[in-house]
């Protein structure tokens, strides 16, 4: 150990009462306390008390205590009635539907596209007929048709696509 450190925990300690550093000798948490700062309160304990009080057995771990209540047990003893048992599906069917359902979710998509391309020159036509037939106004009614068409086809996909996804996921 350097010896700044060593310093440093001398000093934290000097300035602890000396009941609580017996209390920490006495308990012997090896948890808590490295050697190094048992070996810094032996000193200090030495020097302000003259021998050292006796130690407990160390403590080299802690064993986790959880709180069991009966409301966190949950008793599963109805399953295993011969009249009510569960049934259980077969992974890989699960599998399978969930695969199927990703796919689906993308064929979803390229299906939106394809049914709003063809019915685009009709669209296109609608809004055109809004600037009275003026062959001029083309171009700005086919910017008009394009943002619909983004628009409907992701507004499409939204709908369609994310449930399929969030479905699949629900499987796992």
């Amino acid at each position: 150990m350097s010896n700044s450190l060593r310093k440093q925990i001398y000093n934290n300690f000097k300035s602890k009462e000396t009941d609580e550093l017996v209390e920490i000798w006495q308990k012997n948490d090896r948890t808590k306390w490295s050697e190094d700062a048992f070996s810094v309160i032996q000193e200090i304990l030495q020097e302000r008390l003259g021998e050292l009080p006796p130690q407990n057995a160390p403590i080299l771990e802690h064993e986790d205590t959880e709180c069991e209540n009966d409301e966190d047990k949950t008793d599963f003893v109805f399953l295993m009635d011969d009249e009510n048992l569960p049934e259980f599906y077969n992974p890989y069917e699960v599998l399978q539907l969930e695969n199927w359902l990703n796919k689906a979710a993308v064929a979803s998509i390229v299906a939106s596209v394809v049914s709003s391309l063809i019915v685009l020159p009709q669209a296109h036509r609608i809004i055109l007929s809004y600037f009275m037939g003026d062959t001029s106004k083309n171009f700005i009614a086919w910017l008009i048709t394009v943002v619909f068409f983004i628009f409907g086809v992701g507004l499409q996909s939204i709908i369609i696509y994310f449930p399929l996804k969030a479905l699949g996921s629900d499987l796992l």
